[in-house]
Parts: C-alpha cells; structure tokens; sequence
C-alpha cells in the first residue's frame, strides 16, 4: 500500500517522523493494534514497564534560536543534544545531531568519552586535537562547536521520558515509540543529566505516539488512522518543556528571569 508521500517523497533513503498525542487509554488499544506487525525493542524485554528511560540535554543559542525556528516552521532546521538512557553506568552518552528538512530527517552521533565531555563542558575544542577519532565523528564535534562558538550555544533544557518501543521484526526499517512521564527543568549542567530532582512532570496524562520509518510508509498506517481518527501534530518535546518554564515566545532575559526565581 502506498500513498503520495511514498510516490513523492520517499526513496531516498531519510527517514520520516510522524507525531500523534494520545490518552492512555487510546495508547494501549493503538499498541494492541500494531502487536501482529511489531515486535517489542529489546532494550524494553523484561523491565517491569516495558519502557528505559531516555535523558537528554537539548543545546540553544541565548536567544533561543531553535526553538523559534521549530515554533515558526522553518522546513530546514537543525539541533543538537546530548543524550544518554536509563541510570549511571548504563550506557554512554552520546553528542546528537537531528537535521530535519521538511517530513523527513537524518541524525548523526557519536559516542563521548571523558575527554570530550571535558571539552564539551570547558568550550575548548583545542583539547581534543590529540584524540584518535573516525572523520565522521570529527565533523560532527567540528560543527558542534562552530554552533558553541559562533551561535553561544549552551546547555537549555534537561527532558527525560519513559519510552516503550516497538521494531519491525528483524530490522528496524519501522520504529515505533510511545513517550511517557515527559519531565524537563531548565538550564542544566552536564553533570546533571541523570539527576530527577527539580525535575517537573509535563502533558500529564498524555503519551507522545512516534511512528518512524523508511521510505515506504508502513501497510498498516492507513487503516491505524481511519479506526483510531488519529491526527498528525507538531509535539516537540524540546519545545514543550522550553514553552512551560519561560513562555509561549521565551528570550534570553525571559530565561535569566527564571534563573534568579529558582
């Protein structure tokens, strides 16, 4: 089954995101739905959620360039986070950046290390000279830190959520997530990044339906959509938690202003 956007859009080998906000009860009917389709994401198997934990620390310019570009649609946008899961000791921490043109997107990581994250924290690129690093990982800590040096960007928003997913079995082509107890606080350190104190729960009772796939838009989509009435929507988690703390349209004041009240 194909649609337009598999005609027009696809092929190219991006991946596409489609967002939909749901009620809890909805949610549990919808992952009943894609159950003969799916298969869970192992890193979810034998947790008593079924769900990890993913943390992230989301970088902005003072004025919050961004969030500005997400809230006015700019069809060509980027950011970058750094991003780990679960508790410490879990697994490492990784430097993300998410390029979205249009429905589609592409994201680029690379793992860090001590030395980067030391770097990362002090803004001196110069110090990771000496490290031995593949040419891809280079380039995305090389333009990382043109954005911290030419744009100022710094540490925004801490958002940590509860995720249960879902893969197409034996590959992950198809990607589905449902993001729950979404909570953020505002202008954290790196250090930070695990810690759950301060941390204020958002959209209560709502859950963050993911589909994510590549190229052809998955068979089950349309009839997902007629039974369920489900409705696309911009649901940006980064802007969410941005948009809570310090309003709809924040500044770099706005921000201090919360600094000094906490």
């Amino acid at each position: 089954m194909r649609t337009s956007l598999d005609r027009h859009q696809c092929g190219s080998g991006r991946r596409y995101e489609f967002k939909y906000l749901l009620r809890p009860e909805l949610a549990e009917r919808v992952v009943n739905f894609l159950v003969p389709y799916l298969e869970m994401d192992e890193h979810c198997r034998g947790r008593d959620t079924n769900s990890y934990t993913v943390r992230s620390i989301y970088f902005d310019s003072p004025n919050f360039e961004c969030f500005h570009e997400k809230l006015g649609g700019q069809k060509h946008r980027e950011k970058f986070r750094i991003r780990t899961y679960n508790n410490p000791g879990s697994g490492p921490l990784f430097l993300e950046n998410k390029i979205k043109d249009g429905l589609s997107y592409v994201k680029d990581k690379v793992t860090l290390n001590a030395d980067t994250l030391k770097a990362i924290k002090n803004q001196d690129y110069a110090s990771l000279s000496e490290v031995d690093r593949h040419d891809k990982d280079k380039r995305i800590l090389e333009k990382f830190f043109f954005y911290i040096y030419r744009k100022a960007y710094s540490p925004v928003v801490l958002v940590v959520y509860d995720r249960e997913a879902y893969v197409y079995p034996g590959q992950d082509t198809i990607r589905v997530t449902l993001d729950k107890n979404l909570r953020a606080r505002m202008f954290p350190n790196l250090a930070q990044i695990y810690d759950e104190e301060r941390l204020e729960y958002l959209l209560y009772h709502w859950i963050i339906l993911e589909i994510k796939f590549t190229d052809i838009l998955p068979r089950w989509m349309m009839p997902l959509n007629s039974l369920f009435y489900l409705k696309r929507q911009a649901c940006s988690k980064y802007c969410t938690s941005v948009a809570h703390f310090i309003g709809g349209i924040p500044s770099f004041k706005d921000g201090l202003a919360y600094v000094w009240r906490i």
